[in-house]
């Protein structure tokens, strides 16, 4: 902070003398000058009397401020290194540094606020991410609203508690994603839109419908109010601090606004139209998918996904597919939807190599476990004309995904390139059969099974699962390490191979994959494929 903003905020009519030769240095901290302290620091404020004042010549920048002395010694009033400010002997210099000091510490709370806030921002993690970020920085629930009333973004840490009359209120809102009747009366009523368009800082209202005071500033884009910011004063009172936070969080969300082009309002629609028309067509034209691109200026990035978000159990009707895309605005950027063949389809466009991103991995499950869904991934391809077999892929992931999570559980989230092998299983399938492809060995393991009420198929699969390491495999099948021994010392008997080859255990995981397929064998254990992905022993 730059020394003549701090002092700006001294006492009124608290400074007697003020000679100031750098008053735009900038100032890190603040303290009382000791015998101890050394040489002067030129970006520490300094208060003093003129007892403890530095004897030597002061020839790098020496910021202070002086009390208990009538006038500045001649000799800080001449060097032209020194700022200095000299107190009135009637002000207390104690009260003077202190006003001084929580001023200093606000700022550096309002910086750190704001550098969250403005990372958040430049991540390119979209909407959603910058006003979860603002939300816990700032303590209290932060929403954002656009023209139609509708939550664009929100974000409350915690779980609501149904107890308090306020979270009962917005758990109401958030269900249906946007400000119900009573809210919207308040709104107009009380003038909000007209109060924030005037005020050229946030402004504070008691919100009578919510039952608590909230801090709303407006997100302006070419000097149009797209939407309203809003932060709940829920977990804490509010401040200064959120007062100057609210404003710059106001500016971050208008410009992500801009960048995934939810300000238009007809710009989802013609995303939609023309995402059904790409895969409605079976040989799109690079020409016409090129103008039409032009024409609703949308430049995908070069790496791009089909992800298929399909209901599991009852169908969807279109306006719930929509406020389950409007879940999914943290990281939609760069990216369309649309509703198709009773399911959300989004092609999601990324920086080249960037893959999804773990916030979008992560933001995919967790919609797909509130609205119990399945989510197919298609693998990344670089031609929006080549969307149809992506999108194929996705739906072909989502049905193996649902197969194969009898014995591997994926978060209700699958990628085709995990999951590619079920669809040659199944296109192999028509034409031949598939118990021909199962090893021998593997075939007198399960007879063996049957035959003497073991489970030494389970703990084969648990253990090339584990890429037949035993101390994981021990671990997950609940025995000591020793047993485990013993069993597979019997079960490289029964199969007549030490499992030391690649190509035996290839071999074995295919054949396990294919009495799966044709639900021959069904694992005793659940597993998830993280269960498989441990870094460190």
């Amino acid at each position: 902070m730059e020394l003549k903003e701090l002092l700006s905020r001294l006492p009124e009519g608290s400074v007697a003398t003020r000679k100031l030769r750098d008053p735009e240095v900038n100032i890190d901290n603040i303290c009382f000058l000791t015998p101890a302290t050394g040489l002067p620091h030129p970006n520490v404020l300094y208060f003093s009397d003129d007892v403890h004042l530095p004897e030597a010549p002061i020839e790098d920048i020496f910021n202070v401020v002086l009390f208990g002395c009538q006038e500045v010694p001649k000799g800080l009033l001449d060097n032209p290194s020194c700022n200095v400010i000299l107190l009135r002997l009637e002000f207390n210099p104690f009260t003077c540094y202190n006003e001084l000091q929580g001023f200093f510490l606000e700022d550096i709370q309002v910086t750190d606020i704001v550098r969250r806030m403005l990372t958040a921002h430049f991540s390119n993690n979209g909407l959603q991410y910058v006003v979860e970020e603002a939300s816990r920085a700032l303590g209290n629930p932060v929403v954002v609203v656009d023209s139609a009333y509708h939550y664009v973004a929100r974000h409350v840490e915690g779980k609501l508690d149904p107890s308090r009359h306020l979270d009962q209120v917005l758990e109401q809102e958030f269900r249906y994603e946007s400000i119900l009747e009573d809210g919207v009366a308040f709104i107009e009523h009380a003038r909000i839109t007209e109060r924030c368009a005037q005020s050229p800082r946030p402004i504070v209202i008691y919100n009578e419908v919510l039952g608590a005071n909230t801090m709303v500033t407006p997100s302006v884009v070419h000097g149009v109010t797209i939407a309203h910011t809003m932060v709940i004063e829920r977990d804490h009172p509010f401040g200064d601090v959120d007062l100057e936070c609210m404003g710059r969080l106001g500016r971050f969300v208008a410009q992500e606004m801009q960048k995934t082009n939810l300000y238009t309002a007809s710009r989802g629609q013609m995303d939609s139209y023309f995402l059904v028309n790409l895969l409605n067509d079976e040989q799109p034209s690079h020409a016409v998918t090129a103008r039409r691109l032009s024409v609703l200026e949308f430049t995908p990035l070069p790496e791009l996904y089909i992800a298929v978000l399909d209901p599991n159990h009852a169908r969807v009707a279109p306006h719930d597919l929509n406020t389950i895309a409007m879940q999914l605005t943290g990281c939609l950027q760069n990216s369309i939807y649309a509703t198709y063949e009773d399911a959300l389809v989004v092609a999601f466009s990324r920086e080249k190599g960037a893959g999804l991103g773990d916030y979008t991995e992560e933001l995919l499950r967790k919609v797909a476990d509130v609205n119990d869904l399945s989510i197919g991934v298609s693998n990344a391809f670089d031609d929006l004309t080549h969307i149809r077999s992506h999108y194929e892929q996705a739906r072909a992931a989502i049905k193996a995904g649902r197969m194969v999570s009898v014995f591997l559980e994926d978060g209700q989230v699958y990628h085709y390139c995990d999951y590619a092998y079920v669809q040659m299983l199944g296109l192999t399938n028509t034409q031949y059969n598939l118990l021909n492809f199962v090893h021998p060995s593997l075939m007198r393991l399960a007879r063996y099974d049957r035959d003497h009420g073991t489970e030494l198929m389970d703990t084969l699969f648990i253990y090339l699962q584990n890429a037949c390491n035993t101390q994981r495999a021990a671990k997950m099948l609940n025995l000591h390490k020793n047993t485990l021994l013993y069993r597979m010392g019997r079960i490289r008997e029964i199969l007549g191979c030490n499992l030391s080859s690649g190509e035996d255990q290839f071999m074995l995981q295919l054949s396990y994959r294919v009495l799966f397929y044709l639900d021959l064998f069904k694992s005793r254990i659940s597993t998830s494929r993280n269960d498989f992905r441990i870094e460190n022993e």
